[in-house]
């Protein structure tokens, strides 16, 4: 038996009647979570903005050849944050998985997923969600990992590559500057 008591046999919400708190408490999170995904996904169309305005002004300053070295060290630095800004809003759950002709061949399977829900004829879908939403148990599981998943994108896609934009941006910003002042210096 495990240190949470839970026998291999046992699930943690084995045996659980559907409870309103709990429910609460997972679209509570869950609605956070969306939350700062919609956070990360607006600063991050921020930087796409920023970002693209940046180097238009900096490509016109280079035609006409006026501080090609600190222009250029800081448009290197805005490119990368440009792709980094890019990359946390790109959809990526699911975007290869073929459709499949029962939830079982998929690894994962969650109904409560619209990645997934897609990928299933209409009948073993609604077999599957209806299986899920009238088992408490079952209900809180895929609510769990659903939870878990956007959390570890959160974690290592968004925030990871919102904070990579923001610091290739202030790099740029702290190369250009230093580039500029070397220039005027000599």
């Amino acid at each position: 038996m495990s240190t949470t008591g839970i026998g291999p046999e046992q699930g943690l919400y084995d045996g659980e009647e559907f409870s309103e708190a709990v429910v609460q408490a997972m679209v509570g999170i869950a609605e956070s979570q969306m939350s700062l995904s919609e956070l990360a996904d607006s600063k991050a169309n921020i930087m796409i903005t920023v970002c693209s305005i940046l180097l238009s002004l900096a490509v016109a300053k280079l035609e006409q050849g006026v501080l090609i070295v600190p222009i250029s060290a800081f448009a290197a630095c805005c490119i990368p944050a440009l792709i980094f800004a890019i990359l946390t809003v790109m959809p990526s759950a699911g975007v290869h998985n073929k459709p499949v002709d029962h939830p079982s061949k998929l690894k994962f399977f969650n109904p409560l997923f619209f990645m997934h829900a897609s990928l299933v004829p209409m009948p073993a879908f609604e077999k599957e969600f209806e299986k899920v939403m009238t088992n408490a148990p079952e209900y809180y599981r895929y609510m769990a990992r659903d939870i878990y998943i956007a959390g570890m994108v959160l974690r290592t896609k968004k925030y990871r590559y919102l904070r990579w934009s923001y610091q290739s941006l202030i790099a740029g910003i702290v190369l250009g500057a230093g580039t500029l002042v070397v220039e005027l210096a000599l």
